[in-house]
This record gives structure tokens, sequence and C-alpha cells, in this order.
């Protein structure tokens, strides 16, 4: 059997090109990442953010030649997150759909939260600035995940609603939406009033027992 040279196994970019340039790409998509959570879209610069791992912004620019480039990387990056969001609120919450519905809620929260490529990807997507057709994706990443187990939580559990599931969740896209950006708000909106909201809103959508329903996922979330 052809095995190849074992002292190419050591460098794993040359056995594999492209292996080198994505990690650099993962390295300068976090930095911007970060610069645009840091700074803004509009104040955040290309060649702040190369300098900072050590490049230079030709670079960078090889990556992503414009901002345009860079944004519509970090709402991709972000948007691909969705998948696992859903697959961890469906595993917490086999049984019960409409708790693994507000599993994801607290898992699109905790990715903003940890997650500086999906905390830019909010940003711009709350940015006037920016397109709207450039970040759209990112809401319809946000309302897939948590209309699979919305809709299941009604034709399979029965779940009453007061409104049809579309209008159920961009409700709760709206909800979450508001959540994230009144966050650094620390002084007036915290994790109390989140909670209360979350209730308030599941009540408002005609979900019954909605306070055992987010107390059960709570614990589940601090386990």
């Amino acid at each position: 059997m052809i095995t190849g040279d074992s002292r190419l196994a050591r460098y794993p970019e040359a056995m594999n090109p492209g292996a080198a340039a994505d990690a650099t790409r993962a390295k300068l998509l976090v930095a911007a990442a970060e610069e645009i959570v840091a700074r803004g879209y509009t104040a955040a610069s290309l060649s702040r953010t190369a300098e900072r791992i050590g490049l230079t912004k030709g670079a960078f620019s090889r990556h992503f030649p414009t901002k345009d480039d860079l944004v519509e990387a970090i709402i991709a990056e972000a948007v691909r997150r969705g998948p696992g969001i859903l697959r961890a609120a469906q595993d917490a919450f086999p049984a019960s759909s409409i708790r693994a519905c507000i599993f994801a809620i607290g898992g699109i929260s905790a990715a903003w939260r940890t997650d500086p490529v999906f905390a830019a990807a909010v940003l711009l997507a709350q940015d006037p600035a920016i397109d709207a057709r450039r970040v759209v994706p990112l809401r319809r990443m946000v309302a897939d995940v948590l209309r699979a187990p919305l809709t299941a939580a009604v034709r399979e559990e029965g779940c009453p609603l007061v409104c049809p599931v579309e209008e159920a969740v961009q409700f709760l896209v709206v909800l979450l939406t508001g959540f994230l950006s009144s966050a650094r708000f620390t002084e007036d909106f915290g994790p109390q009033r989140e909670l209360l909201f979350v209730q308030a809103a599941l009540t408002g959508i005609g979900i019954p027992d909605s306070g055992e329903v987010v107390a059960d996922v709570i614990r589940r979330l601090g386990a």
C-alpha cells in the first residue's frame, strides 16, 4: 500500500494546500467579527483586523476583497450554525417539541453571547447601513430553526396556538431579535426579565403551562 512520505504527514498544509488557506480564512473571519462587535460595521477596519493576526491588508483582501464580501461570509458562517442549534434542541427534548423550540431560542441566544461570528452576524442584520437582502439569510435561518419544533408541537402534540404557525414563528423571531439587541442594556434588561418575556410570549401565542415549559428549559440549559 502507498502511504506517502511520512515527513509530509507532519505538515498537513503540504499534503492539502487548501487546508492552510481555509485555516487562514477562518482566522480572519473571527478577527473581523470581533472587530465588528467591538467597533460596529462602519468603523471596522480591515487593516486593523489584519494587523491583529499578523497579516497585511493585502493578505486579508485576497480572502475578502471588500467589506461586502466580508458581510456575506460572516452571515453565511452564522447560518451554518443553524442545523446544530436545532439538533441540540431536539436532542434535549425529544418528547416535547414546544420545549425544543424554546431551547432553540436559548441556543441562539447562547451563540450570540459566545460566538463572535454569530454576534457579528446579528449586529450586521440590525445595521440599517447594510442592504437587508445581504443579511436576510440569517433571519430565515432563525425562523427555520424555530419553525421545525413549533410545527411539530402543533401537528404531533396538539399544541394549541391562537394564530397560524408561521405567524407565531415570525413573532418569536421578532421577540428574539429584541432580546439580542437589548441584552447590552444590563441595567434595564437582565436574565429574569428575559425569562418573564419568553413566558409572556408563549402565553400570548396560546401555549398552555408556559411557566412550566420555560422552567423545564432553563433547568436543561443549566444542566
